[in-house]
């Protein structure tokens, strides 16, 4: 048996992955994004790692305070192979088991169609990215649909640098430590849970009043469950926008990445804009108007041109 202290394998499973599939583009938008303390993403090797909190994964499972955990996914062979590492207890129960598999097909797309995203964008030049087109996006999902809405949040109006920087800051005041077998460079902290968020001073980390109201709003509606980012999408949608400082741009990011809205599209994004037109970049409205065409999967469309920006 085991020393309890001792990292151990809870739960693994594998996944095909429809080709085509650009894994390493998948990559390359995550690693940019990697929040620190929380995930490593290596581009060259084909490897995404993050922590994890292994209580929080279903409300069908007991839950008796965080265990920690490692999720680590490797894109390496002709499969998505993917393990949970913990140091303490055994196997993770079905309902867990299945969350995991759930949630890491919703992080990295893999139930999309690439012959319908193919067909569907293919013939729209202004989505061409360094020569190649729309084979094998996918969109970057969330592992945490709590936490893709936090950073989106902090990603309000600043680079991807900036609301990285945020976000790393939040996870060093509020974030868990995992046990001292799970810790390596990268792997220091959990995200923090809705509760926490709502209890700090996020001015500490260097938010605008405004912001950081908006922020302490929106993780007090998941702490207490008014808001359940699970939910009917429309519904969603609609609480989010009510809450004061987050809007339409919030809004769609969080609803293209953490809703699984292929359809999602921040049409008053910057660097969207930028892509068209780096010179003149086109109005919100002029790009919405623009984005029509490419229904019912502007998701997409909006991968390939932050990809073609270099942004996003």
């Amino acid at each position: 048996m085991l020393p309890l202290r001792m990292p151990h394998v809870v739960c693994s499973l594998e996944a095909p992955c429809r080709r085509p599939f650009d894994v390493r583009g998948l990559l390359e938008f995550f690693a940019a994004r990697a929040l620190p303390g929380v995930e490593v993403v290596d581009t060259e090797r084909l490897l995404y790692c993050r922590t994890i909190d292994l209580a929080r994964l279903s409300p069908d499972a007991p839950e008796s305070g965080p265990r920690l955990g490692v999720l680590r996914v490797d894109f390496g062979g002709s499969r998505l192979s993917a393990e949970v590492h913990a140091t303490a207890g055994g196997g993770l129960e079905s309902c867990r088991e299945e969350e995991v598999e759930l949630r890491v097909r919703r992080l990295f797309d893999l139930d999309a169609n690439p012959d319908a995203i193919r067909s569907g964008l293919s013939d729209y030049p202004e989505l061409v990215s360094g020569g190649q087109r729309s084979a094998g996006v996918r969109i970057p999902g969330a592992w945490c649909r709590f936490e893709t809405a936090v950073r989106a949040v902090l990603g309000q109006q600043i680079s991807v640098a900036g609301a990285r920087t945020l976000a790393g800051r939040l996870v060093a005041a509020a974030g868990r430590e995992p046990p001292s077998g799970l810790i390596e460079p990268g792997l220091e902290r959990t995200f923090p849970r809705p509760e926490q968020v709502a209890s700090l001073d996020l001015r500490t980390i260097g938010l605008p009043g405004s912001r950081a109201r908006a922020l302490g709003d929106l993780a007090s509606e998941v702490a207490t469950g008014a808001l359940r980012l699970n939910g009917d999408p429309r519904e969603v949608r609609r609480q989010l926008l009510d809450i004061k400082g987050i809007g339409p741009w919030t809004v769609e990011y969080i609803a293209m990445r953490a809703l699984g809205d292929r359809d999602a599209f921040p049409a008053s994004d910057l660097g969207l804009r930028k892509a068209i037109d780096r010179a003149v970049p086109p109005s919100a409205a002029e790009l919405g108007a623009m984005a029509e065409a490419w229904r019912p999967l502007r998701a997409y469309a909006a991968i390939l041109l932050w990809r073609r920006g270099g942004g996003g």
